[in-house]
């Protein structure tokens, strides 16, 4: 192996290691900063469901800001984005903006749901049907999507169906354990934001998981 490609592979895994630990240390700011906007008496209320999806929309919504510096800045975002060059930004801009915006909503539709009220979560500060109509754009956009399609080639929709793939086996290696614990009585209760945050969560662990075994993590 040459000094070249050593050279070039130490460089991209310090440029991933430097995104990861960004995303890392922006995600966890973000985190603890809406925490403390939310005071310790809400945080009691929601209970660790609601704030487990809570976080789960914040990681949509972060994703969508380094996405959207990447398209703003492209010469920038490619240093701290899992891209090859700046161009690659500039090429990929009308499909990594739908991506923004669809990653963007759903993240607004998770946080909705987490601090909608409801039987069990009474002092919440959003409406339910505040809610729900962010939950009915969400699938109506979702079913949408598929006339955008022909944005993406092949490749790009192979691995978005190999995401959705291993997203559905994470889904379910969570899921039906718990569900069969909490049904036989083991002290394991599964209620619906449960269910809500483990599907939002598996859909960003999927896609880790088909761009990693394309061999794609580093770059």
């Amino acid at each position: 192996m040459s000094h070249s490609t050593i050279d070039d592979r130490t460089r991209r895994w310090k440029k991933t290691a430097f995104s990861a630990l960004a995303g890392m240390a922006f995600g966890a700011s973000s985190f603890s900063l809406l925490m403390w906007l939310a005071g310790e008496g809400p945080l009691v209320a929601m209970q660790p469901s609601r704030v487990a999806l809570a976080g789960v929309g914040l990681v949509y919504l972060l994703t969508t800001a380094m996405i959207g510096f990447g398209l703003a800045a492209p010469r920038a975002g490619a240093r701290l984005l899992n891209v090859g060059d700046a161009e690659e930004l500039v090429d990929d801009r009308a499909k990594l903006l739908r991506s923004a915006l669809y990653m963007g909503w759903a993240g607004v539709t998770l946080m909705l749901v987490a601090l909608a009220r409801s039987p069990g979560f009474a002092a919440g500060p959003v409406a339910p049907g505040v809610a729900l109509a962010a939950l009915a754009v969400l699938l109506v956009v979702s079913l949408a999507s598929f006339r955008w399609l022909r944005v993406y080639d092949e490749f790009d929709r192979q691995l978005g169906l190999e995401g959705g793939s291993w997203a559905f086996l994470i889904a379910c290696a969570i899921l039906l354990p718990w569900a069969a614990f909490d049904a036989l009585g083991w002290n394991a209760s599964l209620s619906a934001i449960d269910v809500i945050a483990v599907l939002a969560a598996s859909l960003i662990g999927g896609s880790f998981v088909a761009v990693g075994k394309r061999g794609m993590m580093v770059r």
